[in-house]
């Protein structure tokens, strides 16, 4: 299976190109960028392309990852849809769910996966967790911190017309996590931080919600305060706590901090990569043809999102 990658990211580069690296299934990695040259050398090379309509008229690939600013998901999508490719899309994958419902309409009817990128809970720490809410649960109450300083101004995130803000940024991770906890959100309420003082894109929010499953969620996430990354998990008779849980590099050993009846253990859990697991299960579903699961998870996640932003107004 070949990959096709639209937009020369950071987060291209860095994670999602040494991951494709790792998948057995990925033959291939060809890159498209208009604002970066092409690269000396690069895993599983394939092409460069320095324009993405020629990249997608040209290039063979079966499969192509947007990597660019939110605003243009739409259009690439649909651009990868008409071009015959299956499409995975760095989160948010869609600005709001009504976006989302079309595509979907748009990939069944072109026979191809729509995939959000929402990786980390590709982690098989999620899997341990699943266990302990399993053997001790049910389910409490969740609190999850992901908040990072403020990005410089020339970054997207910052920019309302390019798709920023710290919502669609950092929306996913809490809605993913609501998802991967309880299943459906029963009720929430939302409250939101500062806006930057150049563009004024919101730049935090905090919510709190009953899940499905009755446990109560609570996130804060921000672009403005030091680093924080952590989820704490409380059950009927167990907790667990895990640093860098929403972007654990993959050769970072992450530490689950877990406490059941009253007896406290830390267990180091081997590194693994979160875009090699999930890039793995994308080609999975592509070569099985069963695209259903991601379909959910993308319209569960960006209806939980538009929840937030009306509990926000």
């Amino acid at each position: 299976m070949r990959l096709l990658i639209l937009g020369y990211s950071s987060i291209a580069e860095r994670r999602v190109i040494p991951a494709a690296a790792k998948v057995p299934s990925i033959s291939e990695v060809s890159i498209a960028s208009k604002s970066r040259p092409r690269p000396a050398e690069w895993p599983k090379a394939g092409r460069f392309f320095a324009d993405y309509e020629q990249a997608l008229r040209q290039s063979d690939a079966d499969v192509v990852y947007l990597s660019l600013p939110n605003a243009m998901h739409e259009l690439w999508l649909y651009a990868s849809l008409a071009a015959g490719k299956h499409v995975v899309v760095d989160k948010p994958a869609l600005m709001n769910a009504h976006a989302g419902r079309r595509a979907i309409a748009a990939a069944r009817s072109a026979g191809c996966l729509v995939a959000e990128a929402t990786v980390f809970g590709y982690h098989p720490v999620f899997a341990q967790i699943a266990t302990l809410l399993a053997d001790n649960g049910p389910l409490t109450q969740a609190a999850a911190q992901f908040i990072i300083p403020p990005l410089p101004i020339d970054n997207f995130r910052n920019h309302a017309e390019l798709g920023g803000g710290c919502l669609l940024d950092m929306g996913p991770y809490a809605a993913a996590t609501m998802r991967l906890l309880g299943g459906s959100v029963s009720r929430l309420t939302a409250i939101g931080g500062g806006r930057h003082p150049e563009t004024g894109v919101d730049m935090g929010f905090s919510v709190q919600a009953q899940l499905a499953n009755g446990g109560v969620f609570s996130g804060h996430y921000s672009f403005e305060g030091e680093y924080q990354n952590r989820l704490l998990v409380v059950a009927r008779s167990g907790s667990a706590m895990i640093e860098r849980v929403f972007s654990p590099p993959a050769d970072f050993r992450l530490e689950l901090r877990h406490r059941v009846r009253n007896n406290e253990n830390v267990e180091v859990i081997e590194p693994a990569d979160t875009f090699a697991n999930f890039l793995t299960s994308v080609t999975d579903a592509i070569d099985g043809g069963d695209h259903e699961i991601f379909y959910s998870d993308l319209l569960m996640d960006a209806e939980c999102r538009d929840r937030i932003a009306a509990a926000l107004t």
